[in-house]
């Protein structure tokens, strides 16, 4: 069965299922939930797993089709340096995969349009999907670190494993003084 999670009116959280991705797709199911930018993830043990922003996570039940509990906080993101020009902490873009033996967490922080340089991608790991969360030494992954670069508010990435086995992150910025023009999807 695949699942998409996602935000929508009014201010919650919904799954549809299917059977193939091409559809047909099920009526949307509310998991009357708050929080943006839902992120699944199956443990190794057959558990669910549904994270949210602000480092939030929730069990679901067997089928995915409804929260197990309440969202309890599990990770409390990256602190960047203290210089910084970040919009905001704004932990947000949840993004969860296992790999060798670790669960990682891909999150994005600093807010989606604020300062050229505030948008960002960290990544931490952990041999729980409900952590304890250890922030990357490489930290950030993606960021625009001067409003003199192409692209502002690097941030939202997604790592994917290439078919050569090699790894790539998938994101979005918008071009440099560009912001009406709306967010491109880039790829390192």
């Amino acid at each position: 069965t695949y699942y998409i999670y996602f935000p929508a009116y009014p201010g919650t959280n919904w799954v549809v299922t299917a059977k193939n991705p091409a559809g047909p797709w099920s009526e949307p199911i509310d998991l009357k939930v708050k929080g943006i930018d839902p992120g699944h993830i199956v443990g190794i043990d057959g558990k669910r797993y549904l994270y949210f922003n602000d480092g939030k996570v929730a069990e679901l039940n067997a089928d995915g089709l409804s929260l197990k509990e309440e969202p309890k906080k599990v990770y409390e993101g990256w602190q960047y340096p203290k210089d910084w020009t970040v919009e905001c902490m704004c932990a947000e873009s949840p993004k969860l995969h296992f790999y060798n033996g670790w669960y990682y967490l891909t999150t994005a922080q600093g807010g989606t349009a604020g300062p050229a340089t505030s948008h960002m991608v960290v990544q931490a790991r952990s041999k729980s999907p409900l952590g304890p969360w250890e922030n990357s030494p490489h930290n950030p992954i993606v960021h625009t670190y001067s409003s003199t670069e192409n692209w502002w508010s690097k941030g939202h990435g997604t790592i994917v494993q290439k078919p050569d086995n090699g790894w790539a992150v998938g994101y979005h910025a918008y071009e440099k003084n560009n912001l009406p023009h709306g967010r491109q999807v880039l790829m390192e």
